[in-house]
């Protein structure tokens, strides 16, 4: 070397070197880049391609292995333009995989070595021991532990193998010898080590897929290689797949032990580990999925805090899956739970002759069976777990069956009311409240000529829980007007038709008629006092509902009860609900024309007591005086002239 800097950089890189000190020597190898870069780029080559491995090397704490100086060299030939280039065919990604597989099984090795040294006893133990006669264990155990080192030494100078230039021939790189062969029997002693640092052999199965990635879409046109070393590298391919094989193996097994062993939280530990691809067949992968998924599927008929247990691991198995970044593991782990849904909803069907939603089943069955005596606090908040809990079941029941969600809760709320099942009908749409209104709406016409459970159907689903939806709802909306939605207004005109009913029934038997008894207005209070009294005539009510439906209230009250007072007609058309301007308007005139019947009506009467007192001397002056007056208020309530001119 002509340049002193160069050459007493180089020795004191060197000296960093043998010493084991990185950070210096790193630093040194900066400075030699600045002034030969080629020449820094081969010393760093140079180590890596050996793997760190050197004679006379002294460790130290922040370098304790050939291993971490190979992957801390490997990031700083990185930082060179073309670090590969003339030494290896495969490119600076692979590299360093390469370098870092070393790194990662260097670490297990120095756990395994530890593990060792710890379980070496002194000779006044051992002779202990030897008296209670109880070596072979420990004997036992420190051999395991030496066959699993000798492996992973044997696979660790295999992935040093890798780390050799094979575009050229360098006399200083050492060689490791001829093929390291690994069988998969072998590989199998290393169980224990396997669990023990699941983790760690978690990103070592990563880094291999990578690896064997890297290798197989490489240009066999752009490498310059011999057959020598394609061969290393089918050996090696084999041996890295039958590692990842058997930790795949591993974790396997010991998710079994643990189901024997009724150990769920241990099997569920092992999801995040595993990955469809590494060599075992999938089925080994489901029967032992299934075998767990049928351990945790929370109990159908039990709410309490062991479901909500159950519920916690069920979701645990998805999120440790979710974890093992492999995702045919999720898609099979929720075929096989859409499976066992399905085997489950059809025994139920070829058992029973209602064909009503599993899940939708549980929940009448619970409301059945909740105790009465418990307090109101702890049953609403019980309540809404289960529902909760339900609706949950329902989302899946939906998905597997293929079905809409909602359109199924309908129907199962329809047939309930088409078989006078009306509690039930209401228990169900507790998941879905907003669909208590189309539910009364729909279920109107299914209970054709039965007004009392019509009444009930508008009191369980409509009037007294009606107030609590629009309440719910209202911050969404600008005014009041909006928030009646047309489903709703016709919920409104059901309750005002079955009043209208009610009090043609009433006038027709003699009884008296009073807003108390409006379902309409008394919302939840009519339901509390639930109106056992009144006993109306249906033929009555059904009569006057078919004329409804075609007529006007407004006809068909006067024409049913034409002697109707006007203090009960004003009440009753003022109950009629409006939703619009236009509606409003048309109340309006309804009225007008009813103060012109009454207005014309107070006149005749006054003419007839006037007739009375003229022509016979026994007419009332001051029953005159009333009727004329009513007649003097009936005109000056009406305010369209040509009307009010038409009465006069």
């Amino acid at each position: 070397m002509d340049d002193k800097d160069t050459e007493l950089l180089c020795k004191v890189s060197a000296n960093h070197l043998f010493l084991a000190q990185f950070e210096p020597f790193r630093a040194t190898i900066r400075s030699l880049r600045v002034r030969n870069p080629e020449l820094s780029r081969v010393i760093l080559q140079t180590i890596v391609a050996n793997g760190g491995r050197f004679d006379s090397i002294i460790w130290s704490q922040s370098c304790p292995s050939p291993a971490l100086l190979t992957f801390l060299c490997t990031l700083e030939l990185l930082q060179f333009n073309e670090p590969t280039s003339h030494l290896w065919s495969f490119d600076a990604a692979a590299l360093k995989l390469r370098a870092e597989f070393c790194l990662i099984l260097q670490n297990v090795i120095s756990r395994v070595s530890e593990s060792i040294s710890s379980s070496e006893l002194g000779a006044e133990a051992v002779d202990e021991v030897e008296l209670n006669g109880d070596v072979s264990g420990i004997n036992e155990d420190l051999k395991g532990l030496g066959d699993s080192l000798r492996v992973l030494v044997k696979i660790s100078d295999m992935g040093l193998r890798r780390l050799r230039p094979d575009l050229i021939e360098m006399d200083d790189v050492i060689d490791t010898g001829g093929d390291i062969v690994v069988e998969e029997e072998e590989m199998m002693c290393l169980r224990r080590v396997f669990l023990e640092n699941a983790d760690i052999f978690d990103v070592l199965s990563l880094n291999i897929e990578k690896q064997v990635g890297w290798i197989e879409n490489e240009d066999s046109d752009m490498a310059i290689t011999v057959r020598t070393v394609v061969k290393h590298k089918e050996v090696e391919d084999k041996v890295f797949k039958s590692l990842q094989k058997c930790i795949q193996t591993a974790h396997l097994e010991a998710m079994r032990e643990c189901l024997m062993n009724n150990d769920v939280d241990g099997a569920i530990s092992h999801i995040r580990f595993l990955h469809l691809n590494y060599g075992i067949n999938e089925e080994e992968y489901r029967v032992v999925s299934k075998d767990l998924l049928r351990r945790v599927l929370p109990g159908k008929d039990d709410y309490g805090d062991a479901r909500r247990e159950m519920r916690d691991k069920f979701l645990s198995v998805y999120g440790e899956a979710l974890s093992s970044r492999c995702t045919p593991l999720v898609k099979m782990i929720q075929v096989i739970h859409d499976e066992m849904l399905l085997e489950e909803i059809e025994s139920v069907k070829a058992s029973e002759s209602d064909q009503i939603p599993l899940p939708l089943q549980h929940l009448q069955n619970f409301i059945q069976e909740l105790n009465s005596e418990t307090t109101l606090n702890s049953t609403n908040s019980l309540l809404e777990t289960v529902i909760t809990s339900c609706m949950r079941e329902m989302y899946q029941y939906a998905r597997v069956h293929g079905v809409h969600l909602l359109e199924c809760v309908m129907d199962t709320a329809l047939s309930a009311v088409r078989k006078q099942k009306l509690h039930e009908a209401s228990n169900i749409l507790l998941l879905f409240p907003r669909l208590q209104p189309l539910l009364a709406v729909l279920g109107w016409d299914l209970l054709s000529g039965k007004t009392d459970l019509r009444r009930k159907l508008m009191q369980l689903l409509w009037t007294s829980k009606s107030q609590v939806l629009r309440l719910e709802d209202s911050p969404h909306y600008g005014n009041r007007s909006d928030e009646v939605s047309c489903v709703e207004h016709l919920c409104d005109l059901l309750c005002y038709q079955l009043d209208l009913a009610s009090f043609v029934a009433c006038v027709n038997s003699g009884k008296s008629w009073s807003l108390k008894s409006s379902l309409l207005l008394s919302g939840k209070e009519y339901m509390q006092q639930g109106n056992e009294d009144a006993h109306w005539d249906p033929f009555v009510e059904n009569f006057v509902l078919e004329r409804l439906s075609v007529q006007s209230p407004l006809r068909v009250l006067f024409d049913v009860v034409p002697s109707i007072k006007f203090q009960d007609a004003i009440e009753l058309i003022s109950m009629q609900p409006i939703t619009s301007n236009l509606s409003a308007w048309r109340r309006m005139e309804d009225i007008e024309l009813m103060h012109m019947r009454y207005a014309l009506e107070s006149a005749v009467l006054a003419l007839g007591e006037m007739e009375k007192n003229i022509g016979e001397g026994v007419g009332n002056d001051q029953i005159n005086s009333c009727y004329l007056k009513d007649l003097k208020n009936h005109l000056d309530a009406i305010n369209n002239i040509f009307r009010k001119v038409s009465a006069i």
